[in-house]
């Protein structure tokens, strides 16, 4: 009974986070409109560590002082945030918030890459391989497609949402192996600790300051993106990957394009062709072949 019970709560853990992260997208789009991209970031990180870190103060944690805590959690933090994310914030200054959802969600397929061949119990096998041809050959379409881009600087917003994806699915599958030595919200809160003294400093060498911080467009976004999207969001992704497998984990990515593309249409009204419909349908088809079994697998803890 009790494990029938973690599965629901898996179950319905991803699909939290698919509408969370549908919706965040969304949420970086407008904030991109009145700060740049870096510095966008840097303060949705900061708020969302000043709050994780005082609800940990009130529960008492302490950090560790180990060199080697410092320097995993750098690692983990440079994967699953620094680097995507300054990838994500780039690119969608040049393409969709639709688009850009579709793309990251191809983390699902990275995950399928790395997961075989560093997990000894995630193998790849014949029906996740043609599941990865699938995604891909969307991926391929959706290109061709040029969903509402910039033409000059589209493309290279498309490459840097994949390899934000490939970052993103590395750090993941790295997390999911120490799943048995971390706490979820303590190990969320250092991380995006590392990640916001990360995105001061490139926003402080790369950018120019907005002039105006205190737009209502930019705080709105800033204020769903820390509490929503990351500090509830990622403290749910990191319980998944302490519960179940990394590949059930990144479903939750895989299934978060549908909402934002919706919401992308709905609140932007940004539009999107019969190709582009074609590449994402091959997109989320890959995931009904590389994610979707009788089993959702879960950690015994």
């Amino acid at each position: 009974m009790q494990k029938q019970f973690q599965k629901y709560k898996i179950y319905l853990g991803v699909l939290m986070l698919g509408i969370i992260w549908g919706s965040t997208w969304l949420a970086i789009k407008f904030g991109l409109d009145d700060a740049p991209p870096f510095f966008s970031a840097g303060l949705r990180f900061i708020l969302t560590f000043i709050i994780l870190f005082v609800w940990q103060k009130i529960k008492g944690y302490k950090f560790p002082g180990s060199l080697k805590y410092w320097g995993n959690s750098t690692f983990i933090a440079l994967l699953m945030f620094i680097i995507p994310y300054a990838l994500v914030y780039w690119g969608e200054q040049y393409i969709s918030s639709g688009l850009s959802a579709v793309l990251f969600s191809s983390q699902s397929l990275f995950v399928v890459i790395f997961a075989h061949f560093i997990s000894k119990t995630e193998k790849a096998g014949l029906k996740k391989i043609l599941g990865l041809i699938v995604g891909l050959s969307g991926l391929y379409i959706l290109y061709k497609s040029q969903i509402t881009w910039d033409e000059i600087q589209g493309p290279k917003g498309m490459i840097a949402l994949l390899l934000a994806a490939a970052s993103a699915a590395m750090g993941l599958v790295i997390l999911s192996k120490q799943k048995h030595k971390f706490d979820p919200v303590p190990e969320v809160m250092t991380h995006i600790g590392i990640t916001a003294i990360a995105f001061i400093l490139l926003s402080y060498i790369f950018e120019e300051p907005p002039e105006n911080i205190f737009t209502p467009k930019l705080w709105i976004s800033t204020i769903y993106l820390a509490v929503l999207g990351t500090a509830l969001g990622f403290t749910v992704y990191y319980w998944l990957a302490k519960n179940a497998t990394a590949f059930v984990t990144s479903f939750s990515v895989f299934i978060s394009p549908v909402f934002a593309v919706f919401l992308g249409w709905l609140v932007l009204n940004e539009t999107i062709n019969l190709l582009g419909v074609i590449g994402i349908f091959l997109v989320l088809t890959s995931i009904v072949l590389t994610q979707v079994s009788r089993k959702i697998p879960a950690n015994s803890n």
